[in-house]
């Protein structure tokens, strides 16, 4: 039985509540680590591995859910729960074993509801800019998540994962994911499970990969970066978190914008507009406006790409894979920055810049493969 345009409403404000608790706890981990220490006093030693476990658990759910054939209303669900019971874990843990088994569940179901929501969501009527509110409200939840870790820090547990767990439970609801499905999904259930196959899902692959490089790069860099030009490391934490404030405000930007501006031209300029942005922040007294225009080109690149995939045909598979390649590009990318920092710091923000423009020509190729894509035989609405 379809869903109710309520039920629909109730579903979507859920989801949006879900992926805001999703990022306070994945942003909220690192400025916990002094109170960890302090709680695990003989485990101290393995407390930056809390957020390893983390992102392993998260990257370890994006593989599997690629590969599952399990549709959201059953996984979802499931996945909010785990999510739930890790977060609490965290909270109530008493040793350093009960902390990293807290972290790999909460970022195990964190990775699969972050698939299945935004795999949905870009599947909607005017899914790009549904996506990019959808990780708008995400990273709101990223700024939230330190605010609540410095409050917790003087109250000495964290709560901020409590909140999460209590707030994941309520989001329960959010299993009425399957009355979101289109008419068009309806009509071809086989295309939410279908993969991009040969060069369609190479080319997005790397675009996903450069992606990922990029913003953990700037996330790891820039402060370093800024640091060399001569400002303070309080005046550089500042430029980054203005940074991360841009990428948000631009996601929300991109909802209007959906409906003037081609998905594959906002992606392209998104990556470009980041390259030329970090070359502007590498002169000097740069730094502040380049970061800034860093953060509002590059922030709608991930959501928009997602709706970009939905567009060609992909489905949950091939959205499990460009964001198991964007965090791949995490690990990768900045360990390469790292390793030429040694030899010469003014590398940082031509190696980013350089990443961009892989993606950049990534994201043409994508553009260039969608001329006569089809899907069951028809041309595929949409691409542009």
């Amino acid at each position: 039985m379809p869903a109710t345009p309520r039920k629909k409403a109730e579903g979507y404000r859920s989801a949006l509540f879900l992926l805001f608790l999703v990022g306070v706890s994945q942003a909220g981990t690192g400025p916990l680590l002094p109170l960890f220490e302090k709680r695990y006093p003989t485990g101290a030693a393995g407390v930056p591995y809390l957020i390893t476990a983390f992102f392993a658990g998260s990257l370890a759910a994006m593989v599997i859910a690629s590969a599952a054939r399990s549709v959201g209303r059953r996984v979802l669900p499931a996945a909010t729960l785990v999510f739930a019971v890790g977060c609490a874990g965290i909270h109530f843990s008493g040793n350093i074993s009960a902390g990293l088994v807290g972290c790999a569940l909460a970022g195990f179901g964190a990775g699969n509801v972050v698939l299945t929501v935004n795999d949905v969501f870009a599947r909607q009527e005017n899914g790009v800019g549904m996506v990019n509110l959808l990780n708008g409200v995400f990273a709101l939840g990223t700024v939230a998540g330190p605010l609540l870790a410095g409050a917790s820090l003087k109250w000495g547990r964290p709560y901020g994962f409590l909140v999460a767990a209590v707030g994941a439970v309520l989001c329960l609801r959010v299993a009425r994911v399957a009355g979101w499905r289109t008419h068009e999904e309806t009509a071809d259930a086989r295309a939410s499970r279908a993969t991009l196959g040969g060069r369609p899902l190479a080319v997005f692959l790397l675009l996903y990969l450069a992606y990922g490089g990029l913003e953990t790069g700037i996330g790891a860099w820039a402060a370093r970066d800024i640091q060399s030009q001569g400002h303070s490391p309080a005046a550089a934490a500042g430029i980054v978190a203005v940074f991360w404030g841009a990428t948000a405000v631009s996601k929300f930007g991109a909802v209007a914008l959906a409906r003037r501006v081609s998905t594959a031209g906002l992606v392209i300029a998104g990556l470009a507009g980041t390259s030329v942005s970090l070359v502007l922040a590498s002169l000097p007294h740069g730094a502040v406006a380049g970061f800034l225009l860093a953060g509002l080109a590059l922030g709608p690149v991930f959501p928009t790409g997602l709706a970009w995939i939905a567009q060609r045909g992909g489905g949950r598979r091939s959205v499990g894979l460009v964001i198991s390649a964007s965090m791949t590009g995490s690990i990768l990318f900045p360990a390469a920055i790292g390793w030429f920092v040694g030899y010469d710091v003014r590398v940082i923000p031509w190696g980013l810049a350089a990443i961009g423009a892989l993606g950049v020509l990534a994201a043409v190729g994508a553009r260039r493969t969608a001329v006569g894509a089809v899907v069951g035989g028809k041309p595929l609405a949409g691409v542009r």
